[in-house]
Formats: structure tokens, C-alpha cells, sequence
């Protein structure tokens, strides 16, 4: 069956009707129909014909996929057309710096060195970047975090040296390269030792010597270097805007997924308007600026007249949204306590109270709620009593060598389905409550007042030791 697709692309790529191709094999229309049908196959003079009409192999039309074939040998010439625009950009380096005097090589070099300082003066921005990205991102020293920070730095310092190495070569090439022609002639030898020598004396060899190899330098234009220095410009401006595409692409995927959810949450009855009107708006100006940027990169011609258009119009419909939200969000009710749905744990321990009795309470500065209370009728011992949510923390109280601290579990799984619907529960009301408070653990020591006294004494004892 290949023959007859291959027969039907081709024949519709030459833009012929099967009536044209039989008249130019000499055969009937039904006969190149059956041919692409694969009830019947043409005689060998018929398939020569046919590839020396169609320009292809005999094998590849009647046994491959040409389309496929096609795509084999345009990617085998790129990259052979690659190594061979690569070996002629190397010969003619070469070439230029063997035939130019040194005062010419000196005054390239110097050139060449103002240019590499040129590109070098992008990688400041690219540094400031790559930290806006990174601290954008930040959740704190995590896996999760180091793996994003590395990965940024690497992609950071990958595009700069990718970018800053082919705008070196690009403007070398304008320079240099295309900017001077060099031409090798052969001229005659007029030495005087060969004046006086008869011209018929002088068989092939002599007459091959008597010839030599001119080269010279043609100067296309005088390429200034104000020039050079725009175009450098202009050039390494396309490469930060190029590595600006990947996060303006990533930003309008989430911005999408976060009008989908706010759509999703329309079915579950919280209808946030101001909030889809913004999402909506900064989604659409976003993809005007990615427009715009390719624009510039690749001289594509967008209407003017509907980018100005859509911009003005996703400003308009964002500031509508931006000004709903703001009135909404100051109508909540923020309440300051975790929501009714979660229950907190409590861990009591008591110990005996001695001189030594060090209380790690507040080593990470994670307990919003210390709080000491006295106790007199506690004279050799102190409670220690801690309260946490189970959904953010597992913590328990641990004495290890007259040490109290607290010993932190891996928590099995945060339930997020039970977080999102208190959320949503709460912005129907009109509510906002303090979620943050979910992560926080409240310890409370209670003792008589010289064993506080006293813990607090070997608390700071401890601190001073261990960090002055």
C-alpha cells in the first residue's frame, strides 16, 4: 500500500489530476486510480518514469514512506549544512587573521575586546534576574527549594553563556567576516631572474612556477562602531527577551489554571467575580506582551491597531476586577482563631525540678503562645504542657539528660480537601479565618516562681554558650 500513497502524495503535491498523469505516462485514468488504490501496480518502464517525474528513489516510492524519508533527509541536510557553515566560518577566520599585517590584528584584537566587554555588562541583569526568580520562590531551607534555586542558577547560567557565546560569533561575522572579502590571485612572477629567460625555453613546470599566490583583503563597507555596539545591543536585548518568554509562558499557564479553578469554584457556590475579572484581564495583557515580544525578536506582523486594542481592554477589564476584589476582601470578617472544624492535641509531661533542668522553649521560635505560670504549690516539680494542631504538626515532649525539647514526626499526609472546604465554607460566609495558626505550637511551664526563675537562667546560659 505504500506505493499508491506515496503515488496520491505526490501526484497531489505537483498539483496534477490523475487525467494529467496518465496522459504524460501514456496510460488510461483508470489505470493510475487503480495504481492508487493498490489494486494493481505499473510496469517497471512506468515506475522509472514516474521517479524520474516525481524526483525520488525507486525503493523509497514503492516500498517507504516518503513523507517520512523526507523529513530523514531535511534533518540529515541541516545538520550537514551545520558542520559545513561551521567548517567555512572556522576557514575563514583562519584565513583572515593569516593575511592581515599585525597592526591590523592588533587593531582587531582591540576591537574584539571591547566587544566581549560589552556582552560581559548583560550578565548584571541576568544576575539580578536570576535572584528576583529565586527569592520569588522561596519557601524556606527545603528540598524543594534548593532543587528550584539550583535549577534556576543552572538555567540562569546556561542561557547567558549560550546567548553571550552566539552573540560574540554573530557580531564577529558582521564584522569581520562579511564585513571584508578575502581574495586569493594568481599573478605573474616578474622577477628579474627570469626577465632575460626566452618564453619558449620554458616548459609547463617552469611556466606553473612562474606564477604565484596574491591574496588581498576587499573591504565590503566601513562598518563604524557605533554600529557594531547597536547591534550587539539590539542583539543581546533579543536574548534576554528570548529567556523572558520561558517564565511569561509558565506565568500564563498558571494565571489559566487559576481561572479554571475559579471557575470550578462557581459550581461549588462561591462566585469570586472581581477575582476571575482580574485573572481574566492580567491573562490576556500577559499574552499581548509575549506578542509583543515576538514581535521584536522575530519581526512578526501583528495588527497594531488589535494589540492596542486588547491592551487597553484587558487594563480596563483588570482594573474593574482589581477594585471588586479589594471591596470584597475588605467586607470579610477576619476572625482571629483557627476554624471551628479543627481540634487541637495536648501533650502534658511532669518533671522533676533540679538546678540542671534545661527547657528547650523557644529553640526555633515556632511556639506563638509561651506562656509561664506559677505555681507555688509545684516546689520540686514543673509541668510542661503543649498544644498543637495534628493537621500541620506531630511534635511530643522528649527529656533526654535533664533536657526537655521537643521531638517533631513526619506528619502522615496534610488533609487538603479538609483545608479547601473550610476555606470555601468560610468565604461564603464572609470570614477569614486565622489559618496560619495550624502551624503554631503553644507551650505553657508551670512552676512555683524560683524554679521558673530558675529555668529561665540555664534557658539563657544555654543560648549564650551555644551562639556567642
Amino acid at each position: 500500500m505504500k506505493f499508491g500513497e506515496n503515488l496520491q502524495r505526490l501526484r497531489k503535491e505537483k498539483g496534477i489530476s490523475q487525467e494529467q498523469l496518465a496522459e504524460q505516462l501514456g496510460v488510461t485514468r483508470q489505470s493510475v486510480s487503480k495504481w492508487e488504490s493498490g489494486a494493481s501496480y505499473p510496469e517497471m518502464d512506468k515506475i522509472v518514469s514516474l521517479c524520474q517525474m516525481f524526483h525520488c528513489d525507486l525503493d523509497v516510492l514503492v516500498n517507504k514512506d516518503i513523507t517520512e524519508e523526507r523529513q530523514r533527509k531535511d534533518a540529515s541536510r541541516m545538520i550537514k549544512d551545520f558542520f559545513e557553515k561551521a567548517a567555512d566560518y572556522v576557514k575563514r577566520t583562519i584565513l583572515l587573521f593569516e593575511h592581515k599585517s599585525f597592526k591590523d590584528i592588533i587593531k582587531m584584537c582591540a576591537q574584539i575586546i571591547l566587544i566581549v566587554c560589552v556582552i560581559l555588562c548583560f550578565f548584571i541583569p541576568f544576575m539580578l534576574l536570576k535572584e528576583i526568580v529565586i527569592d520569588l520562590f522561596y519557601t524556606g531551607n527545603n528540598w524543594v527549594s534548593i532543587f528550584f534555586s539550583k535549577f534556576w542558577e543552572f538555567l540562569f547560567n546556561a542561557s547567558y553563556a549560550i546567548l553571550a557565546i552566539a552573540t560574540f560569533l554573530y557580531v564577529f561575522k558582521v564584522k569581520f567576516l562579511d564585513g571584508e572579502e578575502i581574495i586569493i590571485e594568481e599573478v605573474e612572477d616578474n622577477s628579474s631572474d627570469l626577465e632575460d629567460v626566452p618564453q619558449s625555453s620554458l616548459n609547463l613546470e617552469e611556466n606553473k612556477e612562474k606564477k604565484r599566490t596574491k591574496v588581498r583583503i576587499k573591504r565590503h563597507n566601513d562598518f563604524s562602531l557605533l554600529d557594531l555596539l547597536s547591534k550587539a545591543i539590539t542583539l543581546c536585548l533579543k536574548g534576554v527577551l528570548i529567556f523572558l518568554l520561558i517564565p511569561a509562558v509558565i506565568g500564563v499557564v498558571m494565571l489559566i489554571i487559576a481561572l479554571v479553578i475559579l471557575i470550578v469554584l462557581i459550581f461549588r457556590g462561591l462566585f469570586l467575580a472581581g477575582a476571575i475579572l482580574l485573572v481574566l484581564g492580567i491573562s490576556i495583557f500577559s499574552i499581548v506582551i509575549i506578542e509583543l515580544i515576538l514581535d521584536f525578536i522575530f519581526n512578526l506582523k501583528f495588527s497594531k491597531r488589535r494589540v492596542i486594542i486588547t491592551m487597553l481592554s484587558s487594563i480596563i477589564v483588570s482594573a474593574i476586577g482589581f477594585g471588586l476584589s479589594i471591596w470584597y476582601f475588605l467586607n470579610l470578617n477576619v476572625v482571629n482563631e483557627v476554624p471551628n472544624g479543627f481540634k487541637s492535641e495536648i501533650d502534658e509531661e511532669v518533671y522533676t525540678m533540679n538546678d540542671e533542668l534545661l527547657i528547650h522553649y523557644y529553640d526555633y521560635g515556632r511556639y506563638h503562645n509561651l506562656e509561664f505560670v506559677e505555681d507555688d504549690s509545684l516546689q520540686d516539680m514543673v509541668r510542661v504542657k503543649i498544644e498543637y494542631y495534628e493537621v500541620a504538626n506531630d511534635v511530643e515532649l522528649v527529656e533526654d539528660n535533664r533536657e526537655v525539647f521537643l521531638n517533631y514526626n513526619v506528619v502522615d499526609g496534610i488533609n487538603l480537601k479538609k483545608i479547601t472546604d473550610t476555606v470555601i465554607d468560610d468565604l461564603k460566609n464572609g470570614e477569614i479565618h486565622a489559618y496560619d495558626q495550624l502551624n503554631c505550637i503553644s507551650m505553657t511551664i508551670t512552676s512555683s516562681r524560683a524554679n521558673l526563675d530558675k529555668i529561665k537562667e540555664n534557658y539563657q546560659k544555654y543560648l549564650e554558650e551555644e551562639y556567642y
